[in-house]
């Protein structure tokens, strides 16, 4: 049979189903107008965290910049999948399957990319049918390695605190370099649906926020990785109880996600009203379409803050025992650090008496919400 009547360079095809300008159009192959010839296919490994995987999407603009006949495919954990979905740069996007090192090795990619500092990232991107490879690989011991120089600084701030502390660049700048490109203040890419931002409105029209003329999100997340990054319950308790003593037509959010089930109950009632729950187990789309809700969003070094970014939302952004200096909020907010340094850097316990996110100052973090508020 003549492959004449399929094109398999166009980025529309996949031979599993009817393309997507056929379904709309009804057009074929032989004649279609909406023909778009590939012409290079790269990889992206980035699995996790689900923060680290959006705020990674800020290069994919830059990829396609000057090669619009360029195919991007993604792979990620099953988990952060939600995040690049709807993104119209990703072309194909896959998760953690069986099927995985069959394809990537029978699929011709020109350039592969591995921007994972783990063992299992490093063994796809050996997987792949790639002339050319970047990034984080695997040695003959088995041990993730930098492929290139321009690796070589990510990966000693991934095995070395001390370089990691030093670091003044921004994840994005590093990013870029490990992707071979120049960093110019390019952004996370999350794009809601009409649907998901609908869903959100219906949630704010229940609960009657069009009474107040903005809105302040408390994000009391820390992720499971790192709890020592969130905020001190009572800070936050103060905090809302400020707001709402000093701002009536001001409302207050809490956002959070299943690590904090039991934790944003017992905070909603110790505010006896000064806030509002938005739930714990929601997708994460529905997640992202709740903080759009937002016009000021306080949070810690977590996905919230990467979500906030791409949504461009005013941030007050907290730090403690990660690297402010790593994260670019593009102008969009302020930093709050605590008054003392933190002498537990990445780790999961704090050793000390006192901890840096008990010198994170409750008027400090207030000031900077007005600031904001103010600007939105």
């Amino acid at each position: 049979m003549s492959g004449l009547y399929y094109k398999a360079d166009c980025r529309h095809f996949t031979g599993e189903k009817p393309c997507a300008p056929h379904k709309a159009e009804g057009v074929v192959c032989k004649n279609c107008s909406r023909y778009d010839p590939v012409s290079e296919r790269i990889l992206i490994i980035k699995l996790d965290a689900a923060g680290d995987v959006l705020r990674s999407t800020s290069i994919l603009p830059a990829f396609k910049k000057n090669n619009p006949g360029l195919s991007i495919w993604w792979v990620t954990e099953n988990s952060s999948k939600p995040l690049l979905e709807k993104n119209p740069y990703v072309d194909v996007l896959l998760g953690i399957d069986p099927s995985l090192p069959g394809l990537l090795g029978g699929t011709s990619f020109g350039r592969a990319f591995n921007f994972d500092m783990s063992r299992k990232a490093a063994a796809i991107l050996q997987e792949a049918n790639s002339p050319v490879k970047k990034g984080f690989g695997l040695s003959k011991e088995g041990v993730v390695i930098p492929l290139e120089t321009s690796s070589e600084q990510w990966f000693e701030m991934g095995i070395f605190d001390t370089v990691k502390r030093a670091n003044q660049r921004t994840y994005q700048d590093h990013l870029f370099q490990l992707g071979g490109l120049s960093y110019a203040g390019e952004k996370p890419q999350l794009i809601l649906t009409p649907k998901e931002t609908a869903w959100a409105d219906q949630f704010a029209k229940k609960n009657k926020l069009s009474k107040f003329n903005k809105i302040v999100g408390l994000n009391i997340g820390s992720g499971g990785r790192w709890p020592m990054k969130r905020w001190r319950l009572d800070g936050f308790t103060w905090l809302a109880k400020q707001l709402k003593k000093k701002y009536p037509k001001v409302g207050v959010l809490l956002y959070g996600g299943p690590e904090e089930r039991e934790l944003m109950p017992a905070l909603t009632r110790k505010l006896k009203g000064a806030c509002l729950a938005t739930g714990t187990e929601n997708t994460l789309r529905q997640f992202a379409s709740l903080v759009g809700l937002t016009d000021v969003l306080v949070t810690g070094d977590t996905l919230a803050l990467h979500v906030g970014v791409a949504l461009n939302k005013r941030l007050v952004a907290y730090f403690g025992p990660t690297s402010d200096t790593e994260i670019d909020i593009y102008g969009r907010g302020e930093k709050v650090l605590p008054t003392s340094p933190c002498h537990c850097y990445y780790q999961n316990q704090c050793t000390q008496k006192v901890s840096c996110m008990d010198n994170l100052k409750e008027m400090d973090m207030m000031a900077a919400v007005e600031r904001q508020l103010k600007l939105s």
